[in-house]
């Protein structure tokens, strides 16, 4: 039971972050079991709404069920509700589509986003995933995160999407150290070209980072003054919903720091 279990969630991990749909052999070479095996489980994932097949294509995607969960998920961290109304002000104020994203395992997920009216093609969806080393969210999630977190990235290839792309530990461990002292992470065209974004923390209760604020847009728009301008804006927003969540920073501590 435990190991049926088991084979259903790499079953489900094994879709892509950027794909739509994925066949029976490519889904069984990654979970590393016979197509059968595969089949059979899918036969019960599909049942309870956890995947979807294509008849016609013969090709299998995730099923609504999985967002409903996950929506569940986001609404019991009380994070959905009150970064919405941050999120579509950050975006009409800076004319930037602007993500919401939290951590799973050592990849970025956007659970909310705002369409801005940029022209640039943008990959991003709700649900869908970021490598954390390439992205300014993601960047976020892992400065603040434990050191297994830290040490999992860094053991993962980090494979250039651009050729600005972070490749090397050493690179790594040196822009999380920057986007510890500032406050805030950037990400300049190192995901996708043509595209820079800002992004910073989104802190709980206790202090702790559950989520990375950010915006997007093309370069052309976002150029090196607009940066300037923007960051600030951007780290204000997240202090909002962070106090709306519940964060009451301790200023006397920041000052003797």
């Amino acid at each position: 039971m435990v190991e049926s279990a088991d084979r259903m969630l790499r079953i489900l991990e094994a879709f892509g972050a950027r794909e739509r749909d994925v066949s029976l052999g490519e889904l069984a070479d990654r979970v590393g079991l016979p197509k059968s095996s595969v089949h059979r489980l899918l036969t019960t994932l599909i049942a309870h709404g956890f995947i979807d097949r294509d008849p016609r294509t013969r090709r299998y995607t995730l099923g609504i069920r999985l967002f409903e969960l996950g929506s569940a998920a986001i609404h019991e961290r009380g994070l959905h509700g009150a970064a919405q109304p941050q999120l579509e002000e950050l975006s009409r104020t800076t004319g930037e589509t602007c993500h919401l994203a939290v951590l799973s395992g050592i990849e970025a997920v956007y659970v909310y986003k705002v369409e801005g009216p940029s022209t640039i093609s943008m990959s991003s969806r709700v649900g869908g995933r970021a490598p954390c080393y390439a992205t300014s969210i993601g960047k976020v999630l892992v400065a603040w995160g434990s050191p297994n977190l830290v040490a999992e990235v860094r053991a993962h290839p980090m494979v250039a999407w651009t050729a600005h792309t972070i490749t090397t530990v050493e690179a790594f461990d040196a822009e999380l150290t920057a986007v510890r002292m500032q406050g805030y992470a950037l990400d300049l065209e190192e995901y996708a070209e043509g595209l820079n974004c800002i992004a910073a923390p989104v802190r709980d209760q206790g202090g702790g980072v559950m989520a990375a604020l950010g915006i997007a847009g093309p370069r052309t728009r976002i150029e090196e003054r607009r940066l300037a301008e923007l960051t600030p804006v951007v780290v204000a927003a997240a202090n909002e919903l962070s106090r709306n969540l519940g964060f009451v920073e301790d200023h006397s501590l920041t000052a003797a720091r």
